[in-house]
Order: structure tokens, then C-alpha cells, then sequence
């Protein structure tokens, strides 16, 4: 594409983004282009149509950008924004208070992430291939009543009551988890799994029994774990005052298991896709953009961070926000 022909593009898509209203020659000339004639914009905007970059809702009206416009736009014209500092101030603040377990997490990072794009934001946890145990706390409630504190690789916190048949003081516990630190800190799940197999029958077979419980629900929840935030935010998008429009995407994500499985698909190894309305295989999004991007502690452990708005979206500030958002989730998790 001409030199001159990319900037009155990318004047459309940033002009038809912030006002939503379909851009004319006269107000590409004053705000732009003020060396150009109307004329000369004109044809310019006509050969965009032509090649099927702009369209032109009705006759009398301007252009604007298709889904082709927006596909050139990102890949060619696309300079991300700087995030401001009271935005990443603000990111920081939010991921920091976060809480330790896994969809407390989750659902901060996707608040966070819909707050500061003003989108609807979707996050999956973190999933590897097996849960990996980091340490371990007994905490003594009664003679036969423990808190059992399991800290995953990740920082993901499990926290569950244990009735058993043995009693025990704080004492005896505190040595317990000692041992099993010792023995099982930085092990996965199959090692945990043969250390249980392997204990004699007590406290210990009880308490490493629960432990593996807590990682095999971890490993197959994790696979299903997906919130969302910010639907408020399509709300105010002229593109969803048709309430059945809204209802396509809610009812994308609503369906957990279907998300999961779409999120997983569109991001593939890549670590940001952009997939703008016609490009998304699912027909109830075809009317969106979707931005995703993978955070985590590890390149093992990754999750899905992404958004869902309008094809009239500000890409180059969801996305440099989105990866800000990202970025200090992943500190977040590798916190010690």
C-alpha cells in the first residue's frame, strides 16, 4: 500500500475509534491532512473502498474501516501506546492485593485487565502439565482438626479443613510439615502420588492423602477454570445497543467449557493474537475483536489473558495495557 494511502488509513481507524461516527474527506482534511484536498482524499478513500479496506455504510455517509482495514491496521500501522504511569500504578496496586489462591487470582486479573481497557476481559488459570507442590503448613484447629495451607508452583494457594483420626498438637504438626517440606517441596504430583503410597498408615498417609487430592482437583479445575469481567463495558458500545448482539457474546461467555476450549485455540503458541469479527470461527463473536495474550510464573505454567470488544477498538492501547496486565500478573505469581 502507498505511503499516502496507509496514513489517511490509519487516520480512519483512529478517527472512526474514538468518534464511531463513519469519517468524511472534510474531516480528514482539517484534522490530518490540511496540505490534501478534499478532492485528492476522496479518491484516496474511494481506492481504500475499492480494495475492500473501508466500506461505506450509505451513500451520503464516510467510510469505515472493514475487518480487512483493521486486519492492516494491526499488522502494518499498529504502534502501541505508551501505558500511562497511574495505569500501570493502578495495574500494579490490584495484582499486588491480589489474592494468593488460584481463582481469586484469576478473577483479579481479569477485573483488572476489563478495567483498564474498558472491555470484557477473559482469563483461564494457569495450567501445566502437573501440579508441582511448593510447601506445606499444618495448622492445629482441634485434637482431630488440621488447616491444611498447600502452596502450588505459581504461588497458587489451596486451604482446606482436614477432619482425622489421629489427634495431633501444633507441635506434632509443625514437624509433620517439616518432614514432608523436606521430602516432597518442589515435587509433582506423581511424586506426592508414591510418597502416599509408600507411607505407613497414620497422620502422615492422611495428610499426604489430602494433598493429593487437593492437586489431582487442581490439575483437572485448573483445565475449567475461566472468568470474565466487564460485560458493562459492551454495554456502553453502540455496537451492542442491540441487545440480541450482546446476548451472541454473553452466551459465549457464560459457556465455560466452550471458552476454554476457544481461548485455547485462538492463542495457540503464539503469545498475542489478535482476531478481528469475520476471523473468529465462532459465529457469535463475528461481530467482535478478541485480544489475547499468555501469562504465568513459568513457561510451563501459562494461562490465557485476553479481551472482547467491538472491531472499533483502540488496538494499540488494549494492547499495550493487556501485556502491562499480563506482565505484573506473572511477577505476581513468582513472588517468593
Amino acid at each position: 500500500m502507498q505511503t499516502r494511502k496507509q496514513a489517511i488509513l490509519r487516520a480512519v481507524v483512529q478517527e472512526f475509534t474514538t468518534s464511531a461516527v463513519p469519517v468524511g474527506s472534510q474531516a480528514l482534511q482539517s484534522r490530518y491532512f490540511v496540505n490534501l484536498s478534499s478532492a485528492t482524499i476522496r479518491n484516496e478513500l474511494a481506492e481504500l473502498a475499492e480494495a475492500g479496506y473501508l466500506a461505506q455504510p450509505h451513500t451520503s455517509a464516510g467510510r469505515i474501516p472493514t475487518d480487512s482495514g483493521y486486519r492492516y491496521f494491526v499488522d502494518f500501522l499498529m504502534d502501541l501506546e505508551e501505558v500511562p504511569e497511574q495505569v500501570r500504578t493502578y495495574i500494579a496496586d490490584e495484582l499486588r492485593r491480589a489474592p494468593a489462591d488460584v481463582q481469586g487470582l484469576v478473577e483479579r486479573v481479569a477485573m483488572t485487565a476489563a478495567a483498564v481497557t474498558q472491555n470484557a476481559a477473559v482469563a483461564s488459570a494457569p495450567l501445566g502439565s502437573q501440579a508441582r507442590m511448593k510447601h506445606v503448613d499444618l495448622i492445629s484447629l482441634e485434637p482431630n482438626e488440621i488447616l491444611l495451607v498447600l502452596l502450588l508452583d505459581g504461588n497458587l494457594l489451596r486451604q482446606q479443613v482436614l477432619n482425622v483420626t489421629q489427634a495431633a498438637d501444633q507441635l506434632a504438626l509443625t514437624e509433620l510439615s517439616t518432614r514432608l517440606n523436606a521430602a516432597l517441596a518442589g515435587r509433582l504430583s506423581e511424586d506426592v502420588r508414591h510418597h502416599y503410597e509408600s507411607a505407613a498408615l497414620g497422620l502422615e498417609k492422611e495428610v499426604v492423602g489430602s494433598i493429593v487430592v487437593a492437586l489431582d482437583q487442581y490439575e483437572k479445575g485448573a483445565e475449567n477454570l475461566v472468568v470474565h469481567d466487564g460485560v458493562r463495558n459492551l454495554v456502553r458500545q453502540p455496537e451492542f445497543a442491540e441487545s440480541a448482539r450482546l446476548q451472541q457474546v454473553l452466551e459465549v461467555l457464560e459457556e465455560t467449557r466452550y471458552l476454554t476450549t476457544l481461548l485455547r485455540e485462538l492463542i495457540g503458541d503464539s503469545d498475542l493474537q489478535i482476531v478481528i469479527g469475520s476471523e473468529n470461527a465462532s459465529s457469535q463473536l463475528q461481530g467482535c475483536a478478541v485480544v489475547l495474550t499468555n501469562y504465568g510464573p513459568s513457561h510451563r505454567l501459562k494461562g490465557v489473558l485476553g479481551v472482547i470488544g467491538p472491531t472499533r477498538m483502540a488496538y494499540s492501547q488494549t494492547v499495550a495495557r493487556l501485556r502491562a496486565v499480563a506482565q505484573a500478573a506473572s511477577d505476581r505469581m513468582m513472588e517468593n
